[in-house]
């Protein structure tokens, strides 16, 4: 406890530290570099993405529109008010013109219409097929929802596709979060095509990027997403105080290496977080930020706004920038190199074991030391100290001379290649050598109990360092192991398990062979499922992965929480692509005891229904339908028997609770059209807003809640 008579050692963090900026002047690397750079770099890489990346490969292609062309989808949702559009005209630059053309949609037609826009230019990144409805036409939720899960209806370019196989297969070098402004879904479509799996968060105001929890990369959508979400775009929205937001941003990017790609540098959330954080001498994030332009005197000019925000880590060496770097090249070659000679993550894993071994058993550590090539280990340290010494020499002629600063930048980049293939050769070897002393099962023993969670563990695939220490890649390549699904049952689980924290009372249960870290499962109706060969089913992680064992949390309640699987069939998926055979739900059922509940539900619920108690008949009813659904099958007669009674019970408990009939004329008292007077038209007993009402003054009928309406007075 402090006591106030000695200075704590720890840092209190309040707000960042200033560092005094002399505002430097800039210097550019070339493309080379940077790849180099990004290669070999020694921490994790965030990257940030702005609307560069999405924008079609030429004119005519499939891809989210160019300024000009969001542009020209503002104008013409004005048309009919020329006027609105006419200042976006006189604005002196393409950025000045897209806030302002924002701001003008804004006060003319809404936020909405902001959206619609933003809906349009992203639907024109899906590919155009024979027979396809107008895509362009299809905007409400639910449609844009259903496209978004369409992984093969977007057109990703050879660049997202290198991205999504970078961020699938190369997390643990790319960090598991990826920041962009953009809007659209072509990210996360990338990522699920390269067999990845992503988690998304729309940050169209304040928040903690903490919100969103779950497996896979993490895509932030700074200034919001194509829809369920307000899209963000001019100065009073983008530059909002976003305090919870900002200090995520923060936490994520210190001691990080951000590469800010295709981004203009707007004064934004973004802008802001990295301003603050380059400024905390503590913090010490690298930012590498590219830029596509070539001519470094109009790259000085036109991101002037940039180099200010950055001033601090540019007079610390934290913030590197790169010129002609064409992103759409750069990522495909990035990923060509990775897989050419880089270090992988698995590899990487393997060095992390060494360590953990050399505590639990340095007589294995020592027993692999000995027999790697010692001249191996010396040419890696070799290497290490030749390039730290170009390095240094390099920042200190950097200010001196041009000329001799390429010299040694192209040195430096020869000597990093050659480094690179000296410690993969030692990983190699390491791996080899590894491997065969784990044949031994004493120490595959030693691995499961003392370096491994203990089941059940709520962090899925918790054993993916075991199989890369075996010689296993289970993102890509390597053995393809076909997964082989023998049961799925339900049981009942203990909500605490050897001091672990399950968090649910029932699970369905799947045994069988060869589950590899990262399988998924899915499941259809029997006899019902889409034609043979489809691969179009919603794949999920499940709860808990323990060898060749999985969970997945399921409701409790017997005897109806197994009975809602019953005639269900299940498949699990390795990460390759490789899946097993359908498998059908098995358990014990008791048939007399479940027709029994029918019986009796059913009974009751028709009861209260004819007295009138219609919300009470509900339950009951449902609980009739769902076991003869699972039971006679869906269109058994005695099925849509009871889901029509069910319905009809829902309708007329929606009712009793609706003060006002069709017909009634009512005042609007609250909302958006208030003072509004009309007609009820209909009823939309399953809508919040449940009156349909139209207008007494000729408009277009609206929906209304029945505590936003009154009955009209006389």
């Amino acid at each position: 406890m402090y006591d106030g008579t000695t200075i704590p050692r720890y840092r209190i963090f309040t707000e960042p530290q200033s560092v005094p900026v002399t505002n430097p002047t800039p210097t550019f690397h070339n493309y080379n570099v940077l790849l180099e750079r990004v290669v070999h770099s020694s921490r994790e890489i965030i990257f940030f993405f702005g609307s560069a990346l999405s924008l079609p490969e030429c004119e005519g292609a499939p891809g989210v529109p160019s300024v000009a062309g969001i542009l020209s989808l503002v104008e013409a949702t004005l048309m009919d008010t020329p006027s609105a559009f006419a200042p976006v005209r006189d604005q002196p630059d393409v950025g000045a013109a897209y806030q302002k053309a924002f701001h003008q949609l804004q006060a003319y037609r809404g936020q909405d219409a902001a959206n619609e826009v933003i809906r349009r230019a992203v639907l024109k990144s899906r590919k155009v097929t024979l027979g396809q409805p107008n895509t362009q036409s299809i905007l409400d939720l639910n449609s844009c929802r259903t496209l978004d899960d369409d992984f093969a209806g977007w057109h990703l370019r050879p660049s997202l596709i290198a991205l999504g196989k970078l961020l699938a297969n190369h997390s643990g070098r790319f960090g598991k979060t990826v920041l962009t402004t953009n809007f659209d879904p072509l990210i996360q479509i990338a990522i699920r095509t390269a067999h990845g799996m992503y988690i998304r968060t729309m940050m169209h105001d304040d928040g903690s990027l903490n919100q969103s929890e779950g497996p896979g990369i993490q895509i932030v959508h700074l200034h919001g997403y194509w829809y369920g979400t307000d899209t963000l775009h001019v100065p009073t929205q983008i530059g909002s105080r976003r305090t919870q937001l900002k200090r995520s941003l923060e936490r994520l990017l210190q001691n990080r290496t951000l590469v800010v790609m295709g981004c203009g540098g707007w004064d934004d959330i973004f802008m802001s977080s990295l301003s603050d954080l380059v400024s905390d001498t503590e913090l010490n994030p690298d930012v590498l930020w590219t830029f596509h332009e070539s001519d470094e005197d109009v790259i000085r000019s036109k991101y002037a706004h940039v180099f200010t925000k950055l001033a601090p880590a540019m007079s610390r060496g934290r913030a590197q920038f790169y010129a002609g770097v064409d992103l759409h090249v750069f990522l495909p070659q990035l990923l060509a190199r990775l897989k050419d000679g880089a270090v992988s993550d698995e590899q990487t894993h393997i060095n992390e074991i060494l360590e953990r071994l050399g505590e639990l058993s340095p007589k294995l550590r020592h027993s692999i030391l000995g027999k790697i090539d010692p001249s191996l280990i010396v040419r890696v340290d070799d290497l290490k100290l030749k390039h730290d010494t170009l390095e240094k020499e390099l920042l200190e002629t950097r200010d001196k001379s041009e000329e001799r600063a390429k010299i040694l930048e192209e040195e430096a980049a020869r000597l990093a290649a050659e480094l690179q293939q000296a410690q993969a050769a030692l990983t190699s070897s390491r791996l080899a050598l590894t491997s065969a002393a784990m044949k031994d099962i004493s120490w595959l023993t030693m691995i499961r109990t003392q370096m491994m969670p203990k089941q059940p563990g709520r962090v899925p695939f918790h054993n993916s360092k075991e199989v890369a220490l075996r010689g296993y890649h289970a993102s890509a390549g390597g053995q393809r192991a076909v997964p082989v699904l023998s049961e799925v049952t339900w049981s009942q689980v203990a909500y605490q398990e050897n001091n672990l924290h399950r968090g649910y009372y029932a699970a369905l249960i799947f045994k069988g062979n060869n589950f590899v870290p990262g399988v998924v499962w899915t499941c259809r109706r029997s006899g019902e499922g889409l034609p043979a060969g489809n691969s179009d089913y919603f794949w999920t992680l499940p709860n808990i992965y323990f060898g060749d064992y999985l969970e997945i949390s399921s409701g409790d309640g017997a005897p109806e929480a197994p009975l809602s699987w019953r005639g269900y069939e299940f498949q699990v998926k390795n990460p390759e692509g490789n899946v097993s055979e359908w498998v059908k739900f098995s358990y014990p059922f008791d048939d007399t005891i479940l027709e029994n509940i029918r019986l009796e539900s059913f009974r009751v619920g028709v009861e209260l229904l004819e007295s009138g108690k219609a919300s009470e008949a509900v339950e009951p009813l449902r609980k009739s339908y769902v076991f003869t659904d699972r039971m006679l099958g869906i269109d058994d007669p005695d099925t849509q028997e009871k889901k029509a009674i069910w319905n009809q019970a829902i309708d007329e408990a929606a009712l009793s609770k609706l003060r006002f009939r069709i017909g009634d004329r009512l005042t609007v008292v609250s909302g958006e059209s208030v003072g509004v007077t009309g007609t009820v038209e209909k009823l939309l007993l399953r809508h919040l807003h449940a009156y349909l009402i139209r207008p007494e003054n000729g408009d277009e009928p609206f929906q209304a809640s029945d505590v936003q309406v009154k009955l009209r007075e006389a």
